[in-house]
């Protein structure tokens, strides 16, 4: 799908459509506006504006119809008070880049969407987003906790506004109870001291460890990889996001390393895990075929749905302490003609009073205002509020390709077809050959 988006942006770029339609996109910004979450500037002939937002869903069941009343109730308010027509339109995951493409490219985006952080970099780099500094107050600044992930390549691109769902590693407390452990891993040899007394427990049909590594989403890292890397010191890129990092340290190979003993050293990540995807070993977990794997932190409510006894450590310890998070984000179309309204309805959405009707309705994450409570399952709320310990993935160009690339190299590291170095080293060239 990242392959295609690729491909289609590059067309885009190269024969001008997001141009030629977004010539007209002068808007109605004015310079050090600061739309608040209501009042914005209305028609000057009292007509409706017309105003259009696209958002993903997240309610359960995944259609978005639960999504779409969701927001059409919660939004009302601000539509009667802005006067404005509001469309809103929930975009399913299927097609999601490709969606957002073909309306920016066509003239048909929303004014205001949604956004994962692997798709700013492109649209960027297509003029395609609206900065938002004009727009954030010192007061936004004060309130809003995450606004730092928004800023871009020297601007406000984005706001905040699905942050958390870290990777944290969960453990089958039954499972460790039968082999013996008493006690949870802290470090990585802890963790392979546990795996290992796992597998000597000699227990049927439990894996001792397990990742998604048959996943076909390079979003699999977010649990295989980056949280090893980080733990050891390492990144993906350079801090301003210019040159590929992973050969800047030994971290990348040590993380590897960690990785590959964990399989052909130890034995105890067995030949079936590599069969599984992200549903799978969360599947495998639940049945009590597996002692401990990395998952999302929304998983801990299915689990405990479930029945299962579990525990978790929000990150291990190599030279430091991390993990991923998701830092997606709402973002202001360039073209559209009505900016300050806009930004008025980002800054609605993410108040404290939407969010927390949001997250208590329809999808629990932790707050992204110091003035909204904290409503996510409070079992993670002290592994939020340590958030110097949580990374989200670089924005940077060619950055898709690379961590592709470095997908690709450590399935096939996993498989025993590269040894670790190589893996690394093979990723670094192809980073290089590309620019």
């Amino acid at each position: 799908m990242k392959k295609l988006l690729s491909i289609l942006l590059a067309l885009v770029l190269a024969t001008g459509l997001f141009a030629a339609c977004s010539g007209s996109g002068s808007g109605s910004q004015a310079a050090g506006s600061t739309a608040s979450g209501s009042g914005a500037a209305a028609a000057p002939d009292g007509k409706k504006t017309d105003l259009l937002l696209w958002l993903p869903p997240f309610a359960a069941g995944d259609d978005g119809a639960l999504d779409k009343e969701f927001w059409t109730e919660t939004l009302a308010p601000w539509a009667a008070e802005n006067n404005v027509d509001l469309t809103i339109e929930i975009t399913p995951w299927g097609n999601y880049e490709e969606k957002y493409l073909t309306g920016f490219s066509s003239g048909e985006g929303p004014d205001v969407g949604y956004m994962y952080l692997e798709m700013f970099n492109d649209f960027i780099e297509m003029g395609a987003l609206e900065p938002l500094d004009a727009y954030i107050t010192d007061a936004d600044r004060e309130n809003y906790l995450y606004l730092d992930k928004g800023f871009i390549k020297g601007k406000q691109y984005t706001m905040p506004f699905i942050v958390g769902n870290a990777r944290i590693l969960y453990f089958n407390m039954d499972i460790l109870e039968q082999a013996g452990v008493t006690e949870l891993p802290a470090t990585w040899q802890d963790l392979v001291d546990v795996a290992v007394k796992i597998k000597e427990a000699g227990l049927p049909g439990v894996m001792p460890f397990a990742g998604e590594w048959a996943d076909p989403a390079i979003g699999a890292l977010n649990n295989l990889y980056y949280p090893y890397l980080w733990q050891a010191g390492g990144d993906i890129y350079n801090e301003d996001g210019t040159k590929v990092a992973l050969m800047d340290n030994d971290a990348a190979v040590k993380a590897a390393r960690f990785l590959y003993d964990l399989k052909f050293k130890y034995g105890v990540l067995p030949e079936e895990s590599m069969a599984l995807v992200g549903t799978e070993v969360r599947n495998q977990f639940i049945e009590g075929n597996i002692a401990i794997a990395s998952m999302d932190a929304k998983s801990g409510t299915v689990l405990t749905d479930a029945g299962v006894n579990w525990d978790f450590i929000p990150s291990l310890e190599d030279e430091t302490r991390a993990t991923w998070i998701a830092s997606d984000a709402l973002i202001m179309n360039s073209a559209s003609q009505n900016k300050e309204l806009a930004a008025s309805l980002i800054k609605y959405i993410t108040s404290a009073e939407v969010m927390a009707k949001f997250h208590t309705e329809i999808a629990p994450f932790p707050p992204i205002t110091r003035d909204e409570a904290y409503n996510d399952d409070e079992r993670f709320k002290e592994m939020y509020e340590d958030a110097e310990h949580l990374h989200t993935l670089p924005v940077a160009n060619g950055a898709f390709k690379v961590m592709d690339t470095l997908y690709k190299n450590l399935q096939l590291m996993m498989l025993g077809d590269l040894s670790p170095e190589e893996a690394i080293q093979n990723t670094v060239d192809y980073a290089e050959s590309i620019g």
